[in-house]
């Protein structure tokens, strides 16, 4: 009978150190999908962010190139000054 209660609180034992282990590597398995989903976020925050700065630039060059700069030259500058 002693055999029989020893074996039963040997296969106990041995069952819940299975259920320990198999939680803690759930528990990593879930840690790692929360790291990789997270990198992933980051990283299209970073190409959503590139993207609308390019696409600012863009804007910023295409209204510069809009502008018109028209020059006249008459041979004098505007910033001619006689200090004597």
């Amino acid at each position: 009978m002693k055999k029989i209660i020893f074996v039963s609180l040997l296969m106990g034992t041995f069952a819940q150190a299975q259920t320990a282990t198999s939680h803690k590597a759930a528990l990593e398995g879930l840690k790692d999908a929360r790291k990789q989903m997270e990198a992933n976020t980051e990283s299209k925050i970073l190409e959503r962010l590139e993207s609308a700065r390019l696409e600012d630039e863009r804007n910023r060059r295409q209204q510069f190139e809009s502008l018109n700069f028209s020059v006249v030259n008459d041979g004098s500058t505007s910033a001619e000054t006689n200090l004597f």
